[in-house]
Parts: C-alpha cells; sequence; structure tokens
C-alpha cells in the first residue's frame, strides 16, 4: 500500500522548499512503523508565530496527531515530527506480543 501525504496551506501560501520539507521530514515515519497509510500536514500562521499540525493514520484505526508553534517553519516541522516519531514507536511496541517469549519456553 503506498503513502499518501496531503499538505494544506492555511491563512498564507508557504514556500515550496518548505513544503518539500515537510513532505521529506514526515515519510520518516512509515520507516518507524509500516502501517502508516496517511499523513495530513496542515501548515498555518497565526499573528506572528507559525503553527504546524500533523495527522497520521494507520492500521487498526490508529490515528497520531501533533501541534507544534513556533518563529520559524521549519522549528515547527522537526519539532512536530518527533513527537509523532515518539507516538508512533511507543503505538507500535503495545501491538507487539511481550510475552510470546516466555509462553514459547514453558510449552517445551
Amino acid at each position: 500500500m503506498t503513502l499518501r501525504i496531503d499538505l494544506t496551506d492555511r491563512h498564507e501560501q508557504h514556500a515550496e522548499e518548505v513544503r518539500d520539507y515537510a513532505r521529506q521530514k514526515v515519510e520518516k515515519l512509515a520507516r518507524y512503523f509500516d502501517q502508516v497509510q496517511h499523513i495530513e500536514i496542515i501548515l498555518d500562521r497565526e499573528h506572528e508565530e507559525h503553527c504546524v499540525e500533523v495527522i497520521v493514520s494507520a492500521g487498526h484505526n490508529m490515528h497520531f496527531v501533533g501541534h507544534a508553534m513556533n518563529s520559524s517553519v521549519m522549528a515547527c516541522i522537526d519539532r512536530v515530527v518527533e513527537k509523532l516519531e515518539r507516538q508512533v514507536v511507543k503505538a507500535k511496541e503495545r501491538l507487539k506480543d511481550h510475552h510470546r517469549g516466555q509462553s514459547a519456553k514453558r510449552h517445551l
């Protein structure tokens, strides 16, 4: 299944290099969790700060959301991706069966 990335600009048209940077950074989330299907990036500007919101949809009806505000849009993107990396890795760990090794040893 292919990863779909949607990018939305609100209140301001961002430069193409910012949009490409955002797409490249969020593509890395699929490396951590192979069930990531859709990523939505929302770039906004509120007053004098940039606001970035990223919504990640994965299998098993899992959704992850990250927000960040900063005067630099690149810093916002980096911060949001870091937050989502932690969320995605934690969710993947929850899906693993951590007791499989122990129960398999008992049955031998």
